[in-house]
């Protein structure tokens, strides 16, 4: 059973509908630096906690103490495209940080991406699970710099880098033998965008994908991402399964290319 701790928060649909997570991600062209997202990070409280994952793996993460906040930081912030959920510890997340955690070979000795970390905690966990080198990619520097006092709060700062990183506006980027991702087909206009960009990150013969992913929150672009994935893109689905993680259901799925 996980041991982190639940805290109450309110319900999408109370939150600011500006900042909603279905709301398209878009190109910003005016992003603020790490070190601008660092300083804007002490406008919020954050805790440490303890995750144990298995047996001889626990991460420290740092995150906001009160996610709203956050949401209410970008609005007033005029940031209405911004993606506030990054401070949410998702239950995907754990379960993909479980399944890597117990198959550590997908990571030990290997260069891994996290797409679209937030927190950071799954490449957090393959790094502790022996990953040469991990780079947490997100689009929000706020969650980046967050992510980074976990880096630090876990002794991984050889190990574990981070990048700011929009896959709508993707450039050149190094192939890695692992791509990780969690909650990243919730909009029908991401699944195209992403499928093209597995190859992209993925070196060819041997590399792995593994995506977590809500089951009946968005069926049919699971189902189209792993149709393109597979038919236009070549990639093998070498497992899928259910996993529960509290009281979730989470679908893992394990592509290799």
């Amino acid at each position: 059973m996980p041991t982190y701790e639940t805290r109450a928060r309110s319900s999408p649909s109370t939150l600011r509908s500006s900042t909603h997570r279905s709301r398209p991600r878009t190109v910003v062209r005016s992003r603020r630096s790490l070190a601008r997202a660092a300083a804007d990070l002490g406008h919020f409280e954050v805790f440490t906690e303890e995750i144990a994952i298995v047996d001889g793996i626990a991460i420290k993460l740092v995150r906001p103490a009160d996610e709203d906040a956050v949401v209410d930081y970008y609005v007033s912030l005029g940031q209405l495209d911004a993606d506030p959920y990054w401070a949410t510890l998702w239950p995907s997340a754990l379960a993909v940080s479980r399944y890597i955690a117990n198959a550590p070979s997908l990571v030990r000795g290997k260069t891994v991406y996290d797409l679209g970390a937030g927190l950071g905690l799954s490449g957090l966990v393959a790094c502790a699970a022996g990953a040469r080198k991990v780079v947490l990619l997100d689009r929000e520097p706020l969650a980046l710099a967050c992510a980074e006092l976990s880096i630090e709060a876990n002794g991984f700062q050889d190990r574990v880098s981070v990048e700011v990183f929009d896959w709508n506006a993707i450039e050149t980027q190094e192939k890695f033998d692992t791509l990780l991702a969690c909650d990243v087909l919730y909009e029908v206009q991401a699944v195209s965008p992403i499928a093209e960009l597995v190859p992209r990150l993925v070196r060819s013969g041997g590399g792995r994908f593994l995506l977590g992913d809500p089951p009946l929150r968005a069926p049919k672009n699971r189902e189209r991402f792993k149709s393109l994935l597979t038919e236009q893109y070549g990639a093998f689905m070498m497992r899928e399964v259910t996993v529960r993680e509290t009281n979730d259901a989470l679908i893992l799925m394990d592509f290799k290319l």
